[in-house]
């Protein structure tokens, strides 16, 4: 087994996952007292499902990306470990291909577990989908 002293990039509070590049991911903007992040995520011809539309796990996952992102900004120490323990996705619009934007919120943060929530709107600003996430901080 070989290892390295280079510096973990989940300590550098702009890396994105190798998840969050899939999914076309950038930040738009941030707010960490807020615990609040607004993003854009593309959204390709290998996204959608058999009816045309983007499929529902690639939602659930930019909407996972989302609280999670949120709910990094509140960390005191970057690189603080967290894990989604229950996530929720409500499907409410049509989600076509192109550009998502997306905005999460932490809803309430204690010192292990904190409850987020997301939205993601077509380019119109019309609502495709929401979710709650509740996550494990710490180890």
């Amino acid at each position: 087994m070989t290892t390295t002293n280079l510096p973990d990039p989940s300590h550098d509070p702009d890396w994105e996952s190798p998840a969050a590049v899939t999914l076309g991911k950038k930040v738009i903007e941030t707010d960490p007292a807020r615990g609040y992040i607004r993003a854009s995520f593309f959204a390709g011809d290998n996204f959608v499902n058999r009816g045309g539309r983007i499929y529902g796990g690639f939602l659930s996952a930019m909407l996972d990306g989302l609280c999670g992102h949120a709910v990094r900004l509140t960390h005191d120490a970057p690189g603080t470990p967290q894990v989604t323990l229950e996530l929720k996705t409500s499907f409410v619009g049509r989600a076509d291909k192109g550009t998502l934007i997306g905005e999460g919120f932490v809803r309430h943060r204690g010192r292990s577990i904190a409850f987020a929530e997301a939205e993601l709107r077509n380019e119109q600003g019309d609502l495709v989908a929401r979710g709650s996430a509740t996550f494990k901080i710490g180890k």
